[in-house]
C-alpha cells in the first residue's frame, strides 16, 4: 500500500497500519538555506528528504481553492520604517493599521511579528468585516491537479481551508485580549463579524467542492486560551458542526487543528461533527495526557500527530520519544496518523524522525 493510499484507508475506516506524517517543513528549509543538511541528505529536495525518511507529506498538495478579493474601493500601503514594517488598509468603513516588529540576524529577515493589532474599536472590525465580505473563492483544477501530481503516491491531498473567525480574530485583527474586551463591550457588532466570516467559509466550501480533494483542514488553532468553553459552544462548535456536515454530505473529510493546552475543550470532541483532530498535544509540551485524548476520541474520531514537538529537541532522550510513539501506536491505531504536535523545529534532531521512522516499520511497516 502506498502513503497515499493509506493515508486515506485510515479516514474511510479501512486501514490496518500506520501512517507516518510529521510535518518537516521547517527544519528542511531551515537547513536547506543555511547549507547546514546532514550530509546524507545533500542534493536532495524537501520531496527526496521525505522519502528518504519513509516519511508521508500532509500539506504540499494544499491548492486549488483561490481567493479572488474584491478590491474596488480598497487602497493598500505598505511602509517599512527601520525595523517596523506598517500595512494600511482602506475600505469605505475606514482605515486600520498593522504594526509588525521585523527581526534580522545578519542582515538577513528571519522573523516578523505583529507588535500593533489593528482592531481595537466597533469602527475598526467594520474594515475587517468589509473585508471579509469581498473574499470570493474560486476552484483551479489545473493547480490541484499539478500538486497532487508533485506529491504522487507520498500522501492524499489535504487542503487549507479557512480558520475560524474568531481565532483570526486574536491573531491577525485583536490579539488575546484585545480580542475578549471587544467582546465583552461590543457584543453585536462582534457576532456581525462572525456571521460575515461564515457566509465566507461557505463560499469557500462551495469551491472546494469542485475539487476532487477528499481531505480538508480547518485551521482554528483552538486552545484553552483562545477558545475557552463558552467561546467554543457559542461559536466554534456549530461552525465545526455546519461545515462537517456540508463536508460529509459530498464525501469528504475534515479535522480542525488544536495545538497547546486542551484539557478544559477536550471533551467537547465527540460534539464537533469533525472526522479527527489534529495536533493535539500531550504533556509535557501540553496540559493533556494520551488517555485523556483516547477518552475523547474514543475509536471514532482520527488523531493526528500526537508526539510533543520538544520531546525532538536535543534534551529529551531518543529511548522517551520512541516509548511515548509506541504507547501511541498501540493506543490508537489504526486512527492514527502519526506526526509531531505541531512541527519539528529548526534545531530538532532529524536523527529522531529517522528513529521513528525505523520504529514504525519495525510495527507495521512503513508505507511505499
Amino acid at each position: 500500500m502506498t502513503r497515499r493510499e493509506l493515508n486515506l484507508a485510515i479516514f474511510e475506516g479501512t486501514a490496518s497500519a500506520v501512517l507516518w506524517q510529521p510535518r518537516l517543513e521547517t527544519w528542511i528549509h531551515h537547513h536547506l538555506g543555511k547549507g547546514t543538511l546532514p550530509e546524507r541528505y545533500r542534493g536532495l529536495d524537501h520531496l527526496g528528504i521525505y522519502d528518504a525518511l519513509g516519511c508521508s507529506l500532509r500539506y504540499e498538495a494544499s491548492a486549488g481553492v483561490e481567493c479572488c478579493e474584491v478590491t474596488d474601493g480598497v487602497v493598500q500601503v505598505e511602509e517599512q520604517h527601520d525595523d517596523r514594517y506598517v500595512v494600511r488598509v482602506t475600505t469605505p468603513s475606514g482605515t486600520i493599521e498593522t504594526v509588525h516588529r521585523d527581526i534580522y540576524e545578519g542582515g538577513e529577515l528571519v522573523n516578523r511579528r505583529i507588535e500593533k493589532y489593528p482592531v481595537s474599536t466597533p469602527q475598526d472590525l467594520r474594515v475587517v468585516t468589509d473585508l471579509v465580505e469581498r473574499r470570493e473563492y474560486r476552484a483551479d483544477q489545473k493547480a490541484f491537479h499539478q500538486a497532487a501530481a508533485r506529491v504522487g503516491h507520498r500522501a492524499e491531498p489535504t487542503i487549507f481551508l479557512n480558520g475560524s473567525g474568531f481565532t483570526e480574530l486574536i491573531k491577525v485583527w485583536c490579539g488575546l485580549a484585545g480580542t475578549f474586551y471587544l467582546l465583552a463591550d461590543h457584543r453585536e457588532e462582534v457576532e456581525a463579524y462572525l456571521e460575515a466570516c461564515d457566509r465566507c467559509d461557505d463560499r469557500q466550501v462551495e469551491a472546494a467542492l469542485k475539487l476532487p480533494c477528499r481531505i480538508f483542514n480547518l485551521g482554528d488553532h483552538a486552545t484553552n486560551e483562545f477558545t475557552p468553553p463558552a467561546i467554543l459552544e457559542r461559536y466554534m462548535r456549530p461552525r465545526w458542526q455546519r461545515i462537517s456536515a456540508r463536508l460529509h454530505s459530498n464525501g469528504r473529510f475534515v479535522h480542525s487543528h488544536w495545538d497547546g493546552n486542551a484539557k478544559a475543550i477536550l471533551r467537547y470532541l465527540p460534539e464537533t461533527g469533525l472526522d479527527s483532530i489534529e495536533s493535539l498535544t500531550p504533556e509535557p509540551q501540553g496540559d493533556i495526557t494520551l488517555e485523556e485524548i483516547k477518552a475523547a476520541v474514543g475509536d471514532k474520531m482520527v488523531c493526528l500527530d500526537l508526539l510533543p514537538a520538544i520531546h525532538f529537541l536535543s534534551h529529551y532522550k531518543t529511548e522517551e520519544l520512541l516509548e511515548l510513539a509506541r504507547k501511541a501506536i498501540d493506543m490508537f491505531a489504526p486512527k492514527l496518523i502519526l506526526g509531531i504536535s505541531d512541527e519539528i523545529s529548526q534545531v530538532g534532531e532529524i536523527e529522531k524522525v529517522e528513529a521513528v521512522s525505523e520504529l514504525v516499520d519495525g510495527v507495521c511497516g512503513l508505507a511505499g
